[in-house]
């Protein structure tokens, strides 16, 4: 099975297993396997309130396995308080339900590191599309984080290295709001390991049963 960790796109694919990402005043419940969160970019004050309730009610299903994505972004629209006090009241609900969660950082790294810290997190936090330098991998996984990999993988090349030495079971694999097959990230994925596509579906289903709590059927 090829597990997708973060998307914005369900495919018909029956090998293909996806974490798909879900928006509160969107919510599908229809849908195999899900996260749920308010992205930074699209807070609403005007229904915050509604929005988090949403999400109080869907965490006890058992197909949402992570709320998010969520986060700070320096670059959107959003006043950067209420982001924070946003982010903070959902991982509130995350400790309450020690359910992980799917983390959207735009130059915000620190910030969020420096939050949990600060709130004393357990639960943990899987930074999506990661693409940074090796020195924030290593702040990110000493805090019981993870980070998931995508399309920047298949072009960066210091990315590249650094993924090539991660420990197996540190990280994930998506392919986010792309079209890029997650099939085609696990070919290079594995290649760049130096192991077969097998060996990292292997690893993979291992990392989702440790932090999701889900079980991947062979198939």
């Amino acid at each position: 099975m090829f597990l997708n960790a973060h998307t914005h796109h369900l495919s018909n694919d029956s090998t293909v297993l996806e974490l798909y990402n879900q928006f509160p005043n969107k919510l599908n419940n229809g849908v195999k396997l899900f996260s749920i969160g308010i992205h930074p970019a699209y807070i609403n004050t005007s229904s915050i309130e509604e929005e988090i309730e949403i999400i109080n009610q869907t965490i006890s299903n058992k197909n949402c396995l992570a709320i998010g994505e969520i986060g700070l972004d320096k670059l959107c629209e959003t006043d950067f308080k209420l982001q924070i006090e946003v982010f903070e009241q959902q991982l509130k609900i995350a400790e309450e339900f020690k359910i992980p969660v799917i983390i959207h950082s735009v130059r915000a790294y620190q910030e969020i590191l420096q939050i949990r810290k600060k709130m004393k997190l357990t639960i943990p936090f899987m930074f999506h599309g990661f693409n940074k330098n090796e020195q924030l991998l290593h702040q990110i996984l000493v805090q019981n984080c993870f980070v998931s990999f995508g399309k920047n993988l298949l072009s960066n090349k210091n990315l590249q290295i650094i993924f090539a030495k991660i420990s197996a079971n540190q990280f994930f694999l998506e392919n986010d709001a792309s079209e890029i097959p997650i099939k085609e990230i696990y070919a290079f994925a594995a290649n760049l390991r130096k192991i077969t596509i097998e060996e990292l579906q292997l690893q993979q289903a291992e990392n989702w049963k440790t932090i999701f709590g889900y079980e991947v059927q062979s198939k």
